[in-house]
């Protein structure tokens, strides 16, 4: 429920993290034990509590309060309510601050208010973190702000606008739980098309996610009628909208991404650079047209297909790239029937669906353009063979075809969705120049065991993984290497930090902090190993499809070739591969090809390499990528073992793939509206049914003698597929169609690591991911919260520019031991004066270094698991990129991760952007520049955000010294000549 009655609702949202309930009577006392025994509540224990009514949340107070909020700029009005509604402060003491706050954004401006008052939140909040500080000793909220306002400063290069074409913007989030509304952000966030349309207008977009109370994703629950709750409190803020900050926002439209986190976007009605008001509507029919299209002409009639179709130009996008595309091809699918004896039935079998072709001139200028954009691109010496794009109402893959010339692009009727013919940019949804890591996982293991592959080869490779993480803290060089194969730490560039400090003889180093982080690593690889069997195979790979447009592979080839970024060796494959696809769930859904190896001469593969993919045959009676989980070529990424080099893994049998029809639609008998579309989004937050699916497969196998072949297994196989196909099709999984488990017991695997396995609902699992489960001993990690927050608090001993430029150069600020401060400076004196370090290379760094700390500690309060006021990660979780908290759903913990790595990930790509300065800037200055920034860390190593910060500096020490050797290689080869 939102509210126990109307009169409660409006303060709720305020007021809801406690029920205090009146028993008038002593029955009613007694009646309260015995209902609390029967619903398993503990036992109430009798204390006094002082009961006081102080009219905090009064309808005079509310009312004041939306009358300012209409008053101020939306940007800082959104920080105002954000304080209340996360109720780090009352509306007592809000209203008290309003004079302050109006003055502010008054003398400041509306960015430097609503920076302040981000900054403001996180730290009040810490008022609640309670390590055994005096109540007398704290601050009230007036002395909190008061000490904010003297020290906060806004970074000049600070900016919450994106610029056109940029990859990122700030975005605000608004998270709508049962009983209220949590405002966060501005977040770096990955742009779309939309966004990258209107310049200047980001805050005019919400990104708004529907969550239960502790932020946890809706769920589906036979005994609770949630379907009802959510039509209507989901329902109606599509429907009617949402008011933030005093404004009105109207549901726009979802990415299918953000569709399966619950999430959509909203956006408050404005006016463009032309005068002329953009709103949810005009949006949407700039987008393209969706009716009376000759390739689909019932798209408009199903709710969810035309979401979907709409959902592409909200899809997270690199960059647009204005490419001037000189020919533009239509090319036909390659198809055959899937009936052929049947004259009847026309359906066919598609082997190039969703990949079209690009020549490669219009390639390397694609990729021209994405390095003028990011020094990482300038870095990539391999311009990429595939790309998967949008592009004109079309998506999927482009690779390239040696034939072509020019800048040219063929496009096939398979990868159009919709006509957007004025729409010519180039959008880079992802870029393929290197190979995935291939990893195992709980159904691909289940469905491997039952395709006779032994235990004895997961666990081998599980032994491998485990003795491999316990060596990465051995030395920096392991350290490096682990963290690489995990992909953890990339936000913050860790294993190049590392191999760097290696090249200066630093082989090992004690620092409490990188030990921290190397804690909190081995933690995450240990959990995601007996979690989710999450095991590593070296020698296998992980590439994207695409199509064998000439012809030349037989139907059961493959072509297969990949090239790590540091490497110079291409690697082919060659004799049998096992091939699948990610999810995995029919017996059939793993299969074996033949890969050719090398490029035959004169054929087509040694004129164009295609590196980095795997191409797949368009020859035979079905293609292979359909088999491997219904997979197509839009940008499916697939898994592959050779078998010549690893046999271990060739199953003793295969079993045929399924068909994996098209689920049916579901139609509207008129055509359909974006409001269908909000209650096709209400539907899919009540119906999706996937992940039960998915598990009741795994616990059935493990519950029957028959495995993977129960037939309660197949049928659930033909539902998945049908689930799967449900953000499209419209068309739910009818929940009483699901097979029920065996036994109320379940496997001990399944247990959720916030509950033991040894209890009496679980039992010893004897299948191979209930042993591998058991063979992983997991130590807690010890949160070190009580010394963060002291780091938090300290923050307010803020240094002078001059006590600033006093203390460089004095060892007695060094937080490093073991010379690595000595060694560091000497490489860096190398190429420019250490010792000559300017006050405006200070405030620089200075003013860079209160950005980033402000920015990470927002992030890091924002990214927990915990819906406590004073939550907050360690900084070495923000670091590492993982979430050391336990959590009853794995995918919460997934998608917080996800988010916490791309927004930390952005912050750094912009402070790494900052110090290096533009193009014009000569490396030696930006060399200094990060020098004293990584010596500022030091000085300031007690702040929280202080040690990352440094390791960031770090990195573009390293980075510049490469640059500046590189360019005087090039200048004194050019000379020596």
């Amino acid at each position: 429920m939102a509210a126990f009655d109307d009169d409660s609702e409006a303060v709720t949202p305020y007021a809801s993290l406690a029920i205090r309930l009146v028993c008038k009577a002593d029955n009613d006392v007694r009646m309260f034990r015995r209902l609390g025994k029967t619903a398993q509540l503990p036992d109430p224990h009798d204390f006094g509590y002082r009961v006081e009514y102080r009219e905090l949340f009064s309808a005079f107070k509310l009312a004041a309060l939306e009358e300012w909020l209409r008053l101020l700029d939306f940007q800082v009005a959104f920080q105002v309510e954000a304080l209340v509604r996360s109720l780090a402060v009352d509306l007592q003491e809000l209203l008290e601050l309003q004079r302050d706050i109006n003055r502010l954004a008054r003398t400041q401006g509306s960015a430097y208010t609503s920076a302040f008052l981000r900054n403001f939140r996180t730290q009040v909040q810490l008022l609640f973190w309670d390590y055994n500080e005096s109540e007398q000793s704290k601050e009230s909220v007036k002395q909190c702000f008061e000490r904010c306002l003297h020290e906060f400063k806004l970074p000049s290069k600070s900016s919450t606008r994106a610029t056109p074409g940029e990859a990122a913007f700030d975005c605000l989030h608004v998270t709508q739980t049962p009983t209220t509304m949590l405002l966060e952000g501005p977040f770096p966030e990955r742009s779309n098309r939309v966004i990258r349309s209107y310049p200047g207008h980001q805050l005019d977009f919400l990104r708004v996610s529907f969550a239960d109370e502790n932020r946890l994703s809706y769920r589906f629950d036979r005994e609770v009628n949630g379907r009802a709750f959510i039509s209507s409190r989901v329902g109606n803020a599509l429907h009617s909208g949402i008011t933030v900050g005093g404004r009105n926002f109207e549901f726009l439209a979802y990415s299918q991404s953000a569709l399966k986190e619950h999430s959509v976007w909203y956006i408050k009605p404005f006016e463009d650079d032309s005068g002329r008001t953009v709103d949810a509507a005009s949006i949407i029919r700039s987008l393209g047209s969706f009716a009376d299209l000759a390739f689909d002409q019932r798209l408009i009639y199903c709710p969810a297909r035309y979401g979907a179709r709409v959902s592409q130009a909200f899809t997270a996008t690199e960059s647009s790239v204005s490419i001037e595309v000189e020919e533009l091809f239509n090319l036909d699918d390659v198809e055959v029937l899937k009936f052929p004896e049947d004259p009847s039935k026309t359906d066919t079998w598609c082997f190039t669906d969703g990949v079209g072709t690009m020549s490669t001139e219009l390639a390397r200028a694609i990729w021209k353009e994405l390095q003028v954009r990011t020094r990482r691109g300038k870095r990539i010496r391999t311009w990429p063979k595939a790309l998967q794009v949008r592009f004109m109402g079309s998506k999927g893959m482009l690779s390239i075809d040696h034939k072509l010339s020019g800048r040219a692009i063929c496009l096939r009727p398979s990868m159009i969705k919709f006509d957007a013919p004025d729409s010519m940019e180039i959008e880079i949804a992802k870029v393929f120049n290197k190979p995935g890591r291939y990893f195992l996982n709980r159904p691909l293991i289940v469905l491997l065991e039952g395709l006779g592959v032994k235990y004895e080869t997961f666990e081998q490779y599980q032994t491998l993984a485990v003795e491999e993480v316990h060596r990465s803290t051995e030395s920096v060089t392991t350290a490096a290497r682990f963290l690489e194969a995990y992909g953890l730490g990339s936000s913050h560039r860790m294993t190049s930090v590392l191999l760097g400090l290696h090249k200066l003889g630093i082989n090992d180093f004690t620092d409490n902090f990188y030990t921290d982080c190397l804690d909190a690593a081995v933690h995450h690889v240990l959990r995601e190993l007996k979690q989710h069997a999450r095991i590593p195979v070296p020698g296998a790979c992980t590439l994207v499809g695409i199509a064998d447009i000439h012809g030349y592979l037989k139907h059961d080839q493959i072509f297969a070739c990949y090239k790590h970024l540091d490497s110079t060796k291409t690697v082919y494959l060659e004799g049998p591969v096992l091939i699948s696809r990610s999810p995995t769930i029919h017996p059939g859904d793993v299969q074996i090809a033949y890969a050719i190896g090398k490029p035959p001469a004169g054929s087509s593969f040694e004129k164009e390499n295609l590196v980095n993919t795997v191409v797949f045959s368009i020859q035979g009676d079905r293609p292979l990528s359909s088999c491997l989980g219904g997979g197509d070529l839009d940008g499916d990424e697939y898994n592959l073992i050779p078998l010549n080099d690893l046999p271990e893994f060739k199953p003793s049998r295969l079993y045929s793939p399924a068909l994996y029809d098209a689920a049916p639609k579901k139609f509207l008998d008129r055509p359909s509206t974006m409001a269908d579309v909000a209650d096709f989004f209400v539907d899919y937050i009540s119906s999706d049914v996937l992940g039960i699916i998915a598990i009741n497969w795994m616990i059935i196998s493990d519950q029957s003698e028959l495995g993977i072949f129960d037939p309660d297994c197949l049928k659930l196989g033909d539902l998945h597929s049908n689930a799967v196909d449900y953000p499209k099709s419209g068309q739910p999984v009818d929940i009483s169609t699901i097979p029920k488990l065996k036994s109320p017991a379940k496997p001990d695997w399944n247990a959720p690591e916030t509950v033991t396995s040894d209890s009496v609902r679980f039992y010893e699992s004897k299948k191979a991911i209930g042993r591998l489960f058991r063979g992983i001993e997991l130590s807690p990690v010890l949160q070190n919260g009580r010394r963060q927050a002291r780091r938090v608090n300290q923050e307010h001993e803020e240094l002078s520019l001059e006590e600033l430029m006093n203390n460089f150069h004095l060892d007695k600020v060094r937080g490093n031991t073991d010379g690595m401060r000595d060694l560091i400076e000497e490489r860096v004196a190398e190429f420019t004066d250490t010792r000559d370090i300017q006050e405006q290379d200070i405030e620089h760094a200075s003013e860079l270094f209160g950005k980033y700390v402000s920015e990470l500690r927002t992030i890091c309060a924002s990214h927990t698991l915990s819906s406590a006021r004073s939550a907050m990660l360690t900084e070495e979780e923000a670091m590492v990129g993982t979430i050391v908290a336990k959590c009853s759903q794995p995918r919460k913990r997934k998608d917080l991760m996800s988010r916490l790595r791309e927004q930390t990930g952005l912050l750094v790509g912009g402070i790494r952007e900052d110090i290096m300065g533009d193009e014009e800037q000569p490396l030696e200055d930006a060399l200094t520049c990060a020098f004293v920034a990584w010596e500022l860390s030091n000085i300031e190593q007690n702040t929280f955000g202080a040690q990352s910060f440094g390791w960031v500096a770090l990195g573009v020490i390293f980075e510049a010294i490469k640059d500046i050797e590189d360019r005087d290689r090039v200048e004194g080869s050019r000379f020596s000549r």
